[in-house]
């Protein structure tokens, strides 16, 4: 069950409370994650005053970001792009999710119960978010918006409540200009925010995401654990993923 009220979203007995504002900067992977939480932005405040970025890090799946930006075309929002290069350079030889990475991109049966995958980008959200921060106070913006979420299977230390909260408590100490860190989907699962999405019926601009850690020719890879991931809330809710995927899936039609 999702429902939709005037500062908040219900889904499944959850409560998402969103902060009054004039204007919001959205972290935009091009994922599944931030771009329902991109679109819900535009629903509660409007496409005038969302402001989405992206980072190029030289991502494995750096088509992504064509992706974030055929959504903010399509919903006319402003997008930019930040060169965040270093950060690929500096994990290129412990992280598989880097172009070029010498590590074997691992499945979803791999990295369960894995405290800290191969997939793992050192300190990536850290420094995002820190990025995130620094533009929003150069454009007189108080909330940071971040699909960040909790994954069913797996996780990452720099996703959780705990980490957020720090990096809010870090931003605090900012003495003319407070920004505030949002993570709506924090304790959401992909099935949740599908749902949310689906209230929205917006399910079509999906087609806009990749959520792959190893896609080729912009097709998903449909193996790698994001993809596990993404297919299998679709499956649960009887859903046909709108993207393409480089083996057959038996979707439930």
């Amino acid at each position: 069950m999702v429902k939709f009220e005037h500062d908040s979203i219900v889904v499944d007995d959850k409560w998402i409370v969103l902060p009054e504002s004039d204007k919001v900067i959205s972290i935009l992977s091009g994922g599944m994650d931030s771009t329902i939480m991109t679109i819900l932005l535009v629903k509660y405040y409007g496409a005038r005053s969302v402001y989405p970025i992206s980072f190029d890090y030289n991502q494995k799946q750096v088509v992504e970001l064509d992706r974030a930006a055929a959504l903010c075309d399509r919903l006319e929002l402003p997008h930019k792009i930040f060169d965040l290069s270093i950060l690929g350079q500096i994990a290129k030889p412990m992280c598989a999710n880097i172009s070029d990475s010498d590590i074997e991109m691992p499945t979803i049966k791999d990295v369960l119960g894995d405290p800290q995958p191969v997939t793992y980008v050192p300190f990536r959200n850290m420094m995002l978010l820190t990025l995130a921060l620094s533009y929003a106070e150069t454009m007189d913006i108080s909330e940071v918006f971040t699909g960040l979420q909790v994954h069913d299977e797996y996780g990452y230390w720099d996703t959780t409540l705990a980490f957020v909260d720090s990096m809010n408590a870090v931003a605090k100490q900012n003495r003319t200009h407070y920004v505030t860190v949002e993570a709506p989907f924090l304790h959401l699962s992909k099935i949740e925010e599908l749902k949310i999405c689906k209230e929205m019926d917006a399910v079509n601009l999906l087609e806009h995401t990749l959520t792959c850690y190893n896609p080729r020719v912009g097709q998903s890879c449909g193996e790698c654990p994001s993809c596990s991931e993404r297919i299998n809330a679709f499956m649960k809710l009887d859903m046909v993923d709108p993207i393409e995927y480089q083996i057959d899936i038996p979707w439930k039609i």
